[in-house]
C-alpha cells in the first residue's frame, strides 16, 4: 500500500518508475512482527530516492481504488496459499498454538477478515524522536 503514491508524488507508479530510471529497484516482505523494505539505486539518485522512500510514511494517500486493488490482491493470495500444502502446514501449528498467544491468530487475511478496514487516517502516529 505505501507503495501506491504519496501527497509529494501522487502517481502510483512515480516510485517504481523513478527507480527503474536510475538502474535501480524495490521491494518489500512482511514478517510476522514487521515489515522489510529495501531498494536499490545509483548513488548519484540516491538522494531524491530516500525523499520519495521517505513520503511512503509522511504523506502516503491510500486512495480508494488503490486499497480496493491491494484488498483484492491480499485476498488472491490467500486463495493461492491455500492450495500450498506448506502453508496449509503452518495454519495447522498456527492453530495449534495457544489462543491467548498472537500467533495463533490469522495472518495473511482475506476480503472476510478485511471488510471492515478502517478509513484513512488523518495523520499516522509516529513515535516521538528521543
Amino acid at each position: 500500500m505505501l507503495f501506491l503514491g504519496t501527497e509529494k508524488y501522487p502517481d502510483e507508479a512515480s516510485y517504481s518508475k523513478f527507480l527503474s530510471s536510475h538502474g535501480g529497484f524495490s521491494n518489500a516482505s512482511t514478517a510476522f512482527e514487521n515489515t522489510n523494505f529495501y531498494f536499490d539505486v545509483t548513488v548519484a539518485h540516491l538522494s531524491e530516492a530516500l525523499d520519495r522512500f521517505a513520503q511512503f510514511f509522511l504523506g502516503p494517500l491510500f486512495t480508494e481504488s488503490a486499497t480496493s486493488r491491494e484488498l483484492k490482491a491480499i485476498d488472491s493470495e490467500n486463495a493461492k496459499n491455500l492450495q500450498s500444502d506448506g502453508w496449509r502446514l503452518v495454519q495447522l501449528c498456527r492453530w495449534a498454538a495457544s489462543t491467548s498467544h498472537p500467533y495463533h491468530k490469522f495472518g495473511t487475511g482475506n476480503l472476510e477478515t478485511l471488510a471492515d478496514v478502517p478509513a484513512r487516517p488523518t495523520s499516522l502516529e509516529l513515535k516521538p524522536r528521543a
